[in-house]
């Protein structure tokens, strides 16, 4: 071993753990990264004009790749600034990684310039937010941050860095690659499902949300078409699977179809897979109590924290989305006879999507949701923040594979999209086959 700084050891931490990308508004809090990642030419570094904008970045890059997203502010305002991309990231469920400069070790607790005790500060809106005091442990502090982010439910990871001892001299050990962890689910729980299947008259599934991937999604439509089970999407979720599915039914949230909520409210089994079943899906947890009487619910997710955290599961199944979603596209059950309802749902929504003339509106966007269908490819990535006009969207565009829908659940305003990015997409490998994509803002 040779001796490093501690702003060389966290680089060369993130360059073993695949990171090709960070965003950052640069601080003198954290030099040492800075004059590191200089010499790491594979590591893209994008400069941004505002921290908001720089945990925005770091969410999207994790919503779209499913790897941490990385970000890099410094202490004081830099980092309160930043506590809106967190937040998302956290309600999201999207895997991120915020470092933060921080005051000198020897200074703390003195209300120095820009002092925040951010363990604290970010505590409630992060999976886990520490501070690292001795550059020997920084790769330890980095290989619990990308597992931490990714595991179960993922979230965002908040790290403070102290300037001394980023430019500490020191040696220590790298920590090899964090290797990916997927629980499968239980055979005997997915035996459990299927003959809940075979006495169910009316199921629907709600799905999209934690863990859920481009093999989970291709599965699980697999499954759902097969068996004839109406597949409805969580809030903003619209692509978990491709919209093109036979049994794709439609959103919940905002201006969902009101034959969709009615078949929820009709439904005897309701498949939750991925989702957490939060207040836009329900329609403020009314359109599914957290009780559902005279429903039964199956809640598949990779968190067993939240198995039973708001709803009671009739059976609660933790498993990742992926694993969970092939071995149901796999099992083997002749005797599960196909509903018809998956069909007359996609034929709902099917209707619900196409603009119509409205008698007395000078100024209609579902008209133009329609022409841009038509105009752009399948694979266009669609980005929109909060406010009504996201209605258009939700009701008229038609999602194709994921990732093609970037919309934060949190309701923020401010999703960033820029130019370089989507570039950076089309070289950089991602855990979906798709193409790179046109962004509609």
């Amino acid at each position: 071993m040779t001796k490093r700084t501690g702003g060389q050891i966290l680089v060369d931490q993130l360059r073993i753990q695949g990171c090709d990308r960070i965003f950052t508004v640069p601080g003198e809090s954290f030099l040492a990264v800075l004059d590191a990642l200089h010499d790491a030419p594979e590591i893209d570094t994008v400069v941004c004009r505002q921290e908001g904008g720089v945990s925005y970045m770091a969410d999207a890059d994790g919503k779209m790749t499913g790897r941490p997203g990385i970000a890099f502010v410094t202490r004081g305002p830099g980092a309160t600034n930043a506590t809106a991309g967190v937040h998302v990231a956290f309600q999201d469920s999207t895997p991120m990684i915020l470092f933060i400069g921080d005051v000198a070790r020897g200074d703390r607790d003195r209300e120095g310039f820009q002092e925040i005790d951010f363990p604290a500060f970010f505590g409630p809106i992060a999976k886990w937010a520490a501070r690292i005091e001795d550059a020997r442990r920084i790769p330890e502090y980095i290989y619990r941050a990308y597992r931490v982010a990714t595991a179960g439910r993922p979230g965002p990871v908040v790290l403070a860095l102290p300037e001394d001892m980023l430019r500490d001299q020191v040696e220590t050990a790298d920590r090899p690659r964090v290797p990916p962890v997927a629980e499968e689910p239980d055979p005997g729980a997915i035996q459990a499902l299927f003959e809940l299947l075979k006495e169910a008259a009316s199921p629907i599934a709600i799905v999209g949300g934690a863990d859920w991937s481009p093999r989970a999604a291709h599965h699980f439509a697999n499954f759902a078409f097969r068996y004839g089970i109406p597949v409805a999407a969580a809030f903003r979720r619209q692509d978990a699977i491709d919209n093109k599915c036979g049994v794709y039914a439609g959103q919940l949230g905002y201006g969902p179809n009101p034959k969709l909520q009615q078949r929820i409210r009709d439904a005897d089994l309701i498949l939750a897979v991925g989702a957490r079943l939060g207040e836009s899906t329900t329609d403020g947890y009314a359109l599914v109590t957290p009780d559902h009487p005279g429903q039964t619910l199956v809640q598949v997710h990779p968190d067993p924290n939240e198995l039973g955290h708001v709803y009671h599961a009739d059976l609660p199944i933790c498993a990742d989305m992926g694993e969970f979603a092939e071995m149901i596209d796999e099992w083997n059950d002749p005797d599960l006879v196909r509903f018809s309802c998956g069909e007359q749902a996609h034929q709902e929504w099917l209707e619900w999507s196409e603009p119509k003339p409205r008698e007395g509106v000078t100024l209609d966007l579902g008209p133009c949701v329609a022409t841009m269908r038509e105009k752009l490819p399948p694979s266009t990535i669609i980005c929109n923040g909060a406010g009504n006009f996201s209605g258009w969207w939700h009701r008229y565009w038609r999602y194709g594979c994921m990732p093609t829908q970037l919309a934060p659940t949190s309701g923020l305003w401010a999703t960033a999209y820029p130019q370089r990015w989507r570039e950076h997409c089309a070289s950089r490998t991602a855990r979906s086959s798709v193409s790179p994509a046109t962004a509609t803002s």
